[in-house]
């Protein structure tokens, strides 16, 4: 899965009709109205503002997807469908793809507005930054001095990443550790014994490119 966390905009021109699309992360299904007439307002002399986007709704261990497209009265299928399956593609999520076309007085088909649509969506989703989202958990351990260049070490070796350190009578390390790697690591931190203390540990989630 793809996400992003910044918007971005492209734009094609298909027979002086000029298609502005714009990308925007969607971290509530209810943002997607205002969005829309942010795009209307900027771009109020457009007679059409068509969309798609996909949103995950989560909740107690419940992953739902919500999808919707809308042609904005263009004919059927010529516009939402298209920037749907751009999205789709690159399975991307949490986001809305809004194209807003200025007639430019030559009419394109069902056809060339089907194309137009996708070239639009394309054109502003090959600028975007992708994120990939990642689940795991946050640490914070209690070591003793002689063991801190050891767990680096091997924290390094396992591209864990160390947030942060204090250093007290003990070195308190903040490590945040994918979800897939845990099991392995709290067994290899077990093997320590009494030497390293759980002092907190939470749930996390965090994104890369």
């Amino acid at each position: 899965m793809k996400f992003i966390k910044e918007c971005f905009y492209g734009e094609v021109e298909e027979k002086k009709s000029k298609f502005y699309a714009g990308l925007f992360p969607l971290e509530r299904e209810a943002d997607v109205e205002g969005l829309l007439e942010a795009c209307r307002k900027k771009y109020r002399d457009a007679r059409h503002h068509c969309y798609a986007y996909i949103y995950l709704e989560e909740g107690e261990g419940i992953l739902q997807e919500h999808k919707k497209q809308s042609d904005d009265g263009e004919p059927a299928k010529t516009a939402g469908m298209p920037i749907l399956q751009r999205m789709e593609s690159l399975e991307l999520k949490n986001a809305l793809l809004v194209v807003s076309r200025i007639f430019g007085g030559t009419l394109l088909g069902t056809g060339g507005l089907s194309r137009a649509y996708s070239d639009a969506a394309k054109a502003v989703l090959e600028k975007a930054v992708f994120l990939e989202r990642i689940e795991g958990w946050e640490l914070q351990l209690q070591i003793p001095y002689s063991l801190l260049g050891k767990l680096e070490y091997s924290f390094t070796e396992q591209n864990i990443s160390v947030l942060d350190k204090a250093f007290t009578e003990n070195v308190i390390l903040r490590i945040r550790v994918k979800e897939e790697q845990y099991s392995g690591f709290e067994k290899q931190i077990r093997e320590y014994g009494p030497q390293v203390v759980f002092l907190a540990i939470k749930k996390c989630r965090w994104y890369t490119r």
